[in-house]
């Protein structure tokens, strides 16, 4: 499995992962000054000086986009990484700030079926699909949210569940906590899946 790390405008800390890192518009500045080596920034560039992008030419490929376009600097860069043949995507720092740019991320994560997980410094967001996962415990709470009617069964937590249907109205799904790792089962549909701190 080859995974690209994005990184976006709002990243604060960027952990070192396994992965690729690419910069998406400020994001790869920021990627750039807390010493990680990109692959190539992507975007507009209409959110850093001409300084600052001067000094990312020097450091990396680019790959600009115009400013005036039908989709977001971060569909762009995911639709980019996945032409190169990723099929696992990290989308960090991409929380948080504008609302319409968080939403329009969410939405990216949850209708395009990309194999895309959303991750700042207190939550990891990504979509399972119909299977059994062992979810290890990476931060205090464990939520789900339903995209369309579905099954789920939960083992190990706080709160089980034993083949409950829910759907996109449930909101008790929220706030569990995993014991030390958890075995989930999507048996029908398809859900969000959100592990959070506080």
């Amino acid at each position: 499995m080859r995974r690209a790390i994005l990184i976006a405008g709002m990243a604060k800390q960027i952990p070192d992962l396994e992965g690729d890192y690419f910069g998406i518009d400020r994001g790869a500045f920021i990627a750039l000054h807390q010493g990680f080596s990109l692959q190539a920034a992507i975007g507009d560039f209409d959110s850093i000086t001409k300084k600052e992008r001067e000094e990312l030419e020097k450091s990396c490929p680019m790959v600009v986009l115009p400013t005036h376009k039908n989709e977001t600097d971060s569909e762009a860069a995911v639709k980019h990484v996945l032409s190169l043949g990723y099929d696992s995507i990290l989308l960090y720092g991409c929380l948080g700030g504008r609302i319409d740019h968080e939403l329009a991320n969410l939405r990216l994560m949850t209708q395009r079926r990309y194999p895309l997980t959303l991750m700042n410094e207190k939550n990891q967001l990504e979509v399972l699909n119909p299977g059994t996962y062992t979810i290890f415990k990476t931060r205090k709470y464990l939520s789900f949210l339903a995209l369309e009617p579905s099954c789920i069964s939960e083992a190990h937590v706080a709160y089980p569940l034993d083949h409950q249907r829910i759907d996109m109205q449930d909101i008790y799904t929220i706030s569990n906590e995993i014991e030390d790792q958890a075995i989930v089962t999507i048996h029908e549909g398809r859900v969000m899946m959100m592990q959070s701190d506080d």
